[in-house]
């Protein structure tokens, strides 16, 4: 599993491996010391199994390859998806894909023209009244 990670990472999209590696910055780590906690968690691992201690060495295998399976999945799943645009409602933004090139702008009731092919609108917002300070 750990070989077929490696190619999902080398084959992934540039934008998706520095999300991925803004993801590791953030929470204070680097490449090298993901590798360094996989090599310790595989040598723990020997040392309990030269122990004898078979459960704890078939747990920790367990958990190991649960969670090498689960990243795996991840990387499949995140290089398979479209990209999908999310609007500042929070709601998913389908991007139409047509051939045709008219520039029909749709006006919302603001009168404001909406960008063609989105499919979006702005959203409109309640209006609400500040309290007066006195």
């Amino acid at each position: 599993m750990l070989i077929t990670i490696m190619r999902k990472r080398s084959k992934m999209s540039h934008k998706d491996a520095l999300l991925e590696q803004a993801a590791i910055s953030a929470a204070g780590l680097q490449q090298s010391h993901i590798l360094g906690i996989f090599l310790l968690l595989i040598l723990i691992i020997a040392i309990f199994a030269l122990l004898g201690l078979k459960k704890i060495t078939w747990a920790l295998l367990l958990m190991l390859n649960i969670v090498l399976f689960a990243y795996l999945m991840k990387l499949t799943v995140d290089g398979s998806v479209k990209e999908t645009v999310i609007g500042p409602d929070g709601k998913i933004v389908e991007e139409v894909d047509s051939d045709d090139e008219e520039s029909d702008d749709e006006e919302d009731e603001d009168g404001r023209a909406a960008p063609s092919g989105t499919g979006y609108k702005n959203p409109t917002l309640p209006q609400t009244e500040l309290p007066e300070i006195a």
